[in-house]
């Protein structure tokens, strides 16, 4: 993936004047993670940054003027001898002006990043720190925190997802995908966010979710069980249906129900399920029909299903499995 460096470097300004959003300190980790030079371009704008406020504290302030000041807010005029020297009057001065920024400066520059949590080999599950339960499907992404502050759950996804979340009235649960907002007090639903059509996809299984982009919360589509919602960013367009496919938790539980379902379905079902690459060999196959269920089989058992009840062919090359036949009447 490529970066835009000028980006990146007027983040990290941002960042360390603490004018960042949670969504860009979330861009931010991402970016630090990727490479090397990103950490190490990153240490050299803190580092500049720690010389410049070194550099700079005694030239900005007036000490005589801001001591002055100091002594009658806290009337040691009035007691001589808890300064007895300039040296000590200066360094009460420059640590009054400077100690709070100077917290400020070090709370920014050292606060964690983001959790990071990986489906590298396949499905994962993971526990949030509110009790919530995630899983993730091979190849997707979860950021979190280590802790849950203030009055909210923020999460980002990249990928695909199964979210048990915890409820709680006073904390919503808020995942982000760009500009894309789900928010949840406590429910069942799943998210993917690399659907092949580019859309983001949201299903409801229990409770209740609101979808909304970022810039326009006030325009929420709420879901019930049983509706999904696809969301196109380009053009910010959020469209409600009644979601019909029956396996798209397959990837989690491992169970497939056909009903008379065309090739041209069952077969990227289970490419997606078992990281498999099936290819029908014949455009004829496409819409050879499948009634069948299959409950945490394994690929091999399903296609000498396949082969049985439909009369098809399956060879296996170093790259793909190839399925042919005559065709179904």
């Amino acid at each position: 993936m490529e970066y835009n460096q000028e980006y990146y470097s007027d983040l990290i300004s941002r960042y360390f004047f603490g004018e960042t959003t949670e969504h860009e300190n979330t861009l931010l980790a991402t970016w630090l993670e990727a490479g090397s030079d990103n950490r190490k371009l990153f240490r050299e704008y803190r580092k500049a940054w720690e010389e410049m406020e070194r550099s700079g504290i005694e030239s900005r302030i007036d000490v005589d003027k801001e001591w002055a000041h100091v002594s009658t807010v806290l009337e040691i005029n009035e007691h001589p001898l808890i300064f007895p020297n300039r040296l000590l009057m200066r360094i009460a001065a420059i640590f009054v002006l400077v100690a709070i920024p100077g917290f400020l400066l070090y709370y920014y520059i050292s606060k964690p990043m983001p959790k990071k949590f990986v489906a590298s080999t396949g499905v994962a599950e993971l526990k949030l720190p509110d009790g919530s339960d995630v899983t993730l499907n091979g190849g997707s992404i979860l950021y979190y925190p280590s802790k849950f502050t203030k009055g909210q759950r923020n999460v980002n996804l990249f990928g695909e997802a199964w979210f048990d979340v915890a409820r709680n009235e006073t904390k919503p649960f808020i995942i982000t995908m760009g500009k894309v907002r789900v928010e949840v007090l406590g429910t069942s639903f799943y998210v993917n966010t690399s659907n092949t059509s580019g859309e983001i996809e949201v299903i409801l299984s229990s409770g209740k979710v609101s979808v909304y982009f970022e810039d326009k919360s006030a325009s929420k589509v709420t879901l019930v069980p049983g509706e999904k919602a696809l969301i196109r960013e380009d053009d910010a367009r959020i469209t409600r249906s009644v979601n019909e496919d029956v396996n798209f938790l397959s990837w989690k539980t491992r169970k497939f129900i056909f009903s008379n379902d065309p090739m041209s379905l069952v077969i990227p079902t289970l490419n997606k399920v078992y990281q498999a690459d099936l290819v029908l060999m014949s455009p004829a196959l496409s819409d050879c029909r499948l009634t069948a269920t299959f409950d945490d089989q394994s690929l091999e058992s399903i296609l000498n299903v396949l082969k049985s009840t439909l009369d098809l062919q399956i060879n296996k090359t170093d790259t793909t499995i190839q399925v042919s036949g005559n065709g179904c009447k």
